[in-house]
């Protein structure tokens, strides 16, 4: 059984934060991101937030979750 970190993305997103860029390849990263997300909080973030929330839980996979968090992302014009 994998744990909460090893649930990694196909390939890693590379994001901006607030004074650098980083690099997410996990479910836990993304969710960790996501809590201190810097751009806008809609729709899309909600959808990224419940689908790494659930990759977590085994109920959907990471590379669903990454999907999501890339369209977050780069509505969120975070995506580098």
């Amino acid at each position: 059984m994998q744990t909460l970190s090893e649930k990694r993305f196909p390939s890693p997103v590379r994001v901006s934060s607030p004074t650098s860029s980083l690099i997410v390849s996990t479910a836990w990263d993304a969710v960790e991101y996501v809590k201190r997300w810097p751009g806008k909080r809609g729709r899309d973030y909600r959808v990224a937030l419940q689908h790494c929330l659930d990759a977590l839980d085994g109920l959907r996979s990471p590379r669903a979750a990454r999907a999501s968090f890339v369209t977050a992302a780069k509505t969120a014009g975070l995506l580098l």
